[in-house]
């Protein structure tokens, strides 16, 4: 198959169908909540029942749904395991249940009330269990390929169509992976973006690479290990690619994006209307300093290894700026003008990355982003640790725990790059909302720096 032609003809990726079945999931799921009790009431009193049974539905439904998306109930794993689904769902009601029962059972001695309700978590819960049965069917029998869109690439070795994949052959590509050339990642990473699932088919030399690319866009990888073949079960070799090994965990899941993204719109925007009187004066006082755009716009490297445009207020003389950022500014360095100084030393210039942050080009909390030409010393960045590459399975940010860690400005030295590149590490390996609340607000006190220049 022609991957390029395939992914031309798709009309939906992969993850917008699956957020529309966890969607159509979570209202049949609501819808059931709904359904039960008010089956109960009717069953019980002979009419639908509007006092009581409206206060137990207006507090166990939100607290289902509440507790369901943190219970990952609407995720890829849940939808492809039938038992898996109903556990959590089972749980979720569990909750949900025991929420409502502390805030209105105890004042309730009714034994209508008391039936309608228990019936009610009866019929909910069998209802649960049952409509999962044809989810699971649908997703894993009728639409296995668009639920989850898989990618072999091969690499070197010999042609193979497998069932099941998209395969690209680098050679007829004439693609090479280079983990040293942003541009090949970024071809690259362009290609794979919308597959879920990708397994390498390499040569033994060139595994540790692919590994690394593989952890550094932040998808569910595999290496094929032929050699494994001889050593797995009968059973197994039933599957192609049974002899892999997972070495990349994938991005974070459903719930995770969305807060982190909810988080990002809310606070940016926030941000946006509160500085949006500074942004103007900012932009006046740079025309008026010097001739030139108010804004200056670098390609940087962003999740995935992709490239994106990154925007800051222009703080050098326009004829004199750098464009690929092998040149870090200095402490006085004569490119920068008047109001580029003030806006640099006190990160004003940094603001409109406010508009990077709603395009979903950056989140607020994140690994910098660096230009293409940056140094620490006299070494490309990914020369002195090539698990700078890592660092991109995560979102770039404005601000970061290397940031806040003292790590801010130029690099001057291999060791700045190393802890900058360890605290970002630690970031991508340990996100979670309240650690970018931490930041975000420790951000405040490093707003201005010594490095900042």
């Amino acid at each position: 198959m022609n991957l390029r032609s395939a992914v031309t003809r798709r009309k939906l990726s992969s993850r917008q169908i699956r957020v529309t079945v966890y969607a159509a999931q979570m209202m049949t799921d609501v819808f059931i909540l709904l359904f039960s009790f008010l089956t109960s009431s009717l069953a019980r009193v002979g009419h639908l029942s509007s006092g009581r049974n409206i206060d137990w539905i207006t507090v166990l439904v939100p607290a289902f749904i509440v507790v369901a998306f943190y219970g990952r109930l609407y995720t890829l794993d849940a939808m492809q395991s039938y038992r898996l689904s109903a556990r959590r769902a089972c749980g979720a009601l569990a909750w949900a249940v025991a929420i409502t029962l502390l805030a209105f059972f105890s004042k309730d001695t009714d034994p209508d009330s008391r039936f309608i309700f228990s019936s009610g978590c009866l019929l909910s819960l069998a209802l649960l269990m049952l409509v999962r049965i044809p989810i699971a069917l649908f997703v894993n029998r009728a639409i296995p390929e668009m639920f989850l869109k898989k990618l072999l690439i091969l690499d070197n070795v010999s042609a193979r169509a497998v069932s099941g994949y998209d395969v690209v052959d680098t050679h007829e590509l004439g693609l090479k992976l280079d983990i040293h050339d942003p541009v090949a990642l970024h071809t690259f990473s362009s290609i794979v973006r919308d597959y879920d699932r990708i397994l390498v088919d390499c040569r033994v030399e060139d595994r540790e690479h692919w590994s690394l690319y593989l952890q550094a866009i932040g998808c569910i990888g595999y290496l094929l290990i032929p050699e494994l073949r001889p050593v797995i079960s009968d059973h197994a070799r039933l599957a192609f690619d049974a002899a892999s090994i997972r070495v990349s965990t994938g991005p974070m899941d459903l719930r995770s994006r969305a807060i982190k993204r909810s988080f990002d719109i809310l606070i940016a925007v926030a941000i946006l209307i509160l500085v949006t009187p500074l942004l103007i004066l900012v932009a006046i006082a740079i025309k008026c300093d010097s001739p030139g755009p108010v804004l200056f716009k670098q390609i940087r490297m962003g999740r995935g290894n992709r490239l994106f445009h990154v925007f800051k207020f222009r703080s050098m003389r326009h004829e004199l700026a750098d464009a690929s950022g092998a040149t870090s500014a200095s402490r006085d360095d004569h490119r920068i003008t008047r109001v580029g100084r003030f806006i640099r030393a006190s990160s004003i210039d940094e603001l409109p990355q406010i508009f990077n942050v709603l395009r979903g080009d950056m989140s607020l909390v994140g690994p910098r982003p660096h230009a293409l030409g940056s140094r620490a010393g006299d070494d490309l960045f990914w020369h002195i640790d090539v698990r700078y590459w890592l660092r991109h399975s995560a979102k770039p940010g404005i601000t970061g725990l290397a940031q806040i860690r003292g790590y801010r400005g130029a690099t001057d030295t291999r060791h700045d790059l190393i802890e900058r590149l360890r605290y970002d590490l630690e970031y991508v390996r340990n996100w979670s909302i309240v650690n970018d609340l931490r930041i975000l607000l420790a951000t405040f006190g490093v707003v201005m720096h010594k490095n900042a220049y």
